[in-house]
């Protein structure tokens, strides 16, 4: 008897596992439609130089969408690190479990409109820097990923 209930409570943690993974899944593959992400950073820069990366978010629907959070992970932030956003963030996480910097803007974007934030960096290491960064629309079912890579190069001094 005992070992139908240990039994049966391994199947249930796999069940809960399974479903948990897969609800991770859809999240990370679920693309909002109607969302378009446009990246300008420099092509390369120089250890010790500050440099913008341009993020702007664009809502091609007929409806408002809402912003969430705006993550970055290992390792796009190694040779470098974040100054500050413009427009500050509604709340800074700063480094969580997995993810190097989290922001949370919580706006709303209108109607076929866009938002602009400006990720002002500075280069700390030499190397080819790449890793996600992950845009969070309309709740934590809806991310959209990409991947950028930064290139830092050593400075002549």
């Amino acid at each position: 008897m005992i070992k139908k209930i240990i039994i049966a409570i391994a199947v249930l943690i796999a069940f809960a596992v399974a479903a948990f993974i897969a609800a991770g899944i859809y999240a990370v593959n679920n693309v909002p439609e109607g969302i378009v992400l446009n990246w300008d950073y420099p092509d390369a820069v120089v250890v010790g130089d500050e440099f913008d990366v341009t993020i702007t978010v664009i809502n091609e629907l007929d409806e408002r969408r809402q912003l969430g959070d705006l993550s970055f992970y290992s390792p796009l932030l190694d040779g470098a690190s974040i100054v500050s956003f413009d427009p500050a963030p509604a709340q800074d996480q700063g480094a969580l479990p997995f993810i190097d910097h989290s922001v949370s803007y919580n706006r709303s974007i209108k109607a076929e409109d866009e938002f602009v934030i400006v990720v002002t960096m500075i280069a700390e290491e030499a190397g080819v820097f790449s890793g996600d960064v992950e845009v969070t629309i309309d709740g934590m079912l809806s991310m959209h990923t990409t991947t950028q890579t930064l290139v830092i190069e050593e400075s002549d001094d």
